[in-house]
């Protein structure tokens, strides 16, 4: 009786420790491989196969994928690390990484055909139920977000659970402040009994994390500061219980730390990164609404109407006065491209369904034409009446020109791959844009003829100047690429007249209305303004937004003497044309878009979290929020 008791206290010591016990025959054994950015033929390629390997040969009984998988998230990645990733003998499962939705050729449209699903995923095994979903960031540099309708994905899923079936979230980025909904995503994943997470992105050892109580593993990418530290993450499921293992190739897994799923010491020990600030925008911005969905275009305006689309496929027509919505219309994927409006219709580009143009009050359609692979950039119109005419990129390695009162294809320049993702520019009968195949085009606007196409000379297709608006002055083009250079080039020739590395320049810049200033808003935050005029860089001022780190493609809006910029956090700043900083206010956590002028002079706002604003015209030169 005694020798019982004592074992009963023991058992009930070793159970409240912060080590469960040594896991059990009837563990659920899961290889856990994240970040392995493979492209055919790299390291990275190599070292998945000798993974693929000793997975098949280890008694494992799942393998999960925490994102990553591949390094542009193109097709021809995503078919060759699927066909590697088909070598498995075991059971497995994938998300999607940041690295197939920033930079994906289509729009996540060939992730989905291949893996089956677009980030949603739900599979059970073992007393386990695993709900897998995306975090983005969606065809953007941002920070990391899950949907909307993701979140709701997850109520619905989890309601499904089976008595005593534990639950296991599984994303690509850790459930802290580099994703911009972390408090949103964490409180749901209480409210749904949703006590751990699986994670990547972080490349480092395995390691424990604390996301306002919720338990976060982070597993090791595949290639670590050298070869031969290349490996992945073992995970021993038991009960409530969870052995996190790493092991190197070719090597003897190690035990990093055993953890219960939920009210682990360990875990609670940890601090969780703080709340994010409180929105303080009222002195200058009106939140018009707040959509039930993600939102990655900008707005566009016809009369009281204004026009946007949403990750769930919707362009919607919201009447401002009346608030209220006119008409939309729903498509089979995500809208990323930013509605147009002109001679009466509305014209969005899909990630499934081609171009399509609308009566402007009505929402019937006008004229279609259908694409073989989703367009995701933006669209410029030039021209009035019958004469109008519309230049947007036709999806991947495409560009054309287009009728607005038919849509008959004017011409077609194929420039061979990568897409058009920003907005071309228009002057003296040129049009430039850029394309993630390391090129900026420059074409005779009437007939598409190239003209000249330049290159910075990297290899990498990451520095391309894929998401970016030229702007051109005097004769000159003038650029910020992800190559953090300041470029300006000869618009007739595309012969560089300057090059200037000295500033953390990326993708956000924009133009005065006389052309005299281009303005670039830099890494650190800051607005930098730019002389047009002479043959050499020259600056004329350089002033802090109040951003700090930054790295969103949200063009620099120019609007009475005023440059308009935003971050992605949430933040929009004001800075006159002089250099003096107006204001700087917090309007949400997510990241800005676009800002757009309305027709009344009034700028409006889109940011990821779905939410639009309106920044009346001429804001108050007074602030709440002071810039350094």
């Amino acid at each position: 009786m005694k020798y019982s008791k004592i074992l009963l206290c023991f058992g009930a010591l070793w159970a409240s420790s912060a080590f469960p016990a040594p896991a059990p025959c009837d563990t659920l054994r899961v290889a856990f491989l994240t970040d392995i950015h493979v492209t055919p033929g790299n390291v990275q390629d190599s070292l998945f196969r000798v993974a693929v390997d000793e997975v098949n040969a280890s008694p494992c009984d799942i393998v999960i994928f925490g994102g990553d998988l591949t390094n542009l998230g193109s097709d021809a990645e995503l078919e060759h690390v699927h066909g590697l990733i088909s070598r498995l003998k075991k059971t497995w499962y994938a998300v999607p990484g940041n690295h197939e939705t920033t930079w994906s050729e289509s729009a996540c449209t060939t992730f989905a055909r291949i893996f089956g699903h677009d980030g949603r995923i739900a599979f059970r095994v073992g007393g386990y139920l695993f709900l897998g979903y995306a975090s983005g960031p969606f065809m953007k540099m941002a920070k990391g977000a899950v949907r909307t309708e993701d979140l709701a994905w997850l109520a619905t899923e989890a309601a499904k659970a089976r008595p005593d079936e534990r639950i296991v979230s599984l994303c690509h980025y850790p459930l802290n402040n580099d994703l911009t909904n972390r408090t949103e995503v964490t409180a749901t994943l209480r409210q749904l009994g949703i006590p751990l997470t699986l994670f990547g992105h972080y490349h480092r050892a395995p390691s424990l994390f604390n996301f306002d109580s919720i338990a976060g593993i982070q597993g090791r990418a595949l290639r670590g500061k050298s070869d031969s530290d290349a490996g992945y993450t073992l995970l021993d499921f038991w009960g409530d219980s969870v052995r996190v293992r790493e092991k190197t190739l070719g090597a003897e897994p190690r035990t990093r730390f055993t953890i219960r799923m939920q009210d682990d010491p360990q875990t609670l020990a940890l601090a969780s990164d703080p709340t994010p600030p409180v929105p303080d925008y009222k002195a200058h911005a009106q939140l018009v609404l707040q959509d039930s969905a993600t939102i990655y275009t900008g707005a566009a305006f016809y009369k009281d109407l204004v026009y946007y689309g949403t990750t769930q496929g919707m362009l919607r027509a919201y009447d401002t006065r009346r608030n209220r919505e006119v008409w939309r219309q729903r498509f089979g994927g995500a809208l990323y491209t930013t509605p147009l409006v002109a001679e009466g219709l509305v014209i969005a580009g899909t990630t499934t369904d081609g171009l399509r143009a609308y009566d402007a009050r009505t929402g019937r359609e006008r004229w279609h034409i259908d694409t073989p692979t989703p367009i995701v950039g933006q669209g410029l119109v030039d021209g009035r009446g019958s004469g109008a005419a519309l230049y947007i990129g036709l999806g991947n390695g495409t560009m054309a020109k287009i009728a607005v009162s038919d849509g008959r294809i004017l011409w077609r320049y194929d420039y061979g791959r990568g897409q058009s993702q920003g907005q071309p520019a228009l002057a003296d009968g040129k049009l430039v844009f850029g394309a993630w195949n390391g090129h900026l085009h420059c074409l005779d606007a009437a007939t598409g003829k190239l003209g000249w196409k330049w290159t910075n000379g990297s290899k990498s297709l990451f520095l391309s100047p894929g998401n970016i608006v030229p702007r051109i002055a005097g004769g000159r083009v003038f650029i910020d690429a992800p190559d953090r250079a300041v470029t300006c080039l000869d618009l007739a020739s595309g012969s560089v007249v300057w090059r200037c590395t000295d500033y953390k320049a990326r993708e956000a810049s924009g133009m005065s209305a006389d052309g005299k200033r281009f303005y670039v808003k830099t890494m650190d935050g800051e607005l930098l303004a730019i002389d047009t005029a002479p043959d050499a860089f020259r600056r004329l001022w350089i002033t802090p937004a109040g951003f700090g780190y930054d790295y969103t493609a949200c063009p620099v809006t120019v609007s009475g003497g005023i440059a308009y910029l935003a971050d992605r956090s949430g933040n929009v700043a004001a800075v006159r044309e002089d250099g003096t900083p107006l204001w700087c206010v917090k309007c949400c956590n997510s990241a800005a878009n676009f800002i757009t002028e309305a027709p009344d002079g009034s700028l409006w706002a889109t940011f990821a979290e779905g939410k639009i604003f309106r920044i009346p015209p001429h804001a108050p030169a007074g602030h709440k929020k002071k810039i350094p």
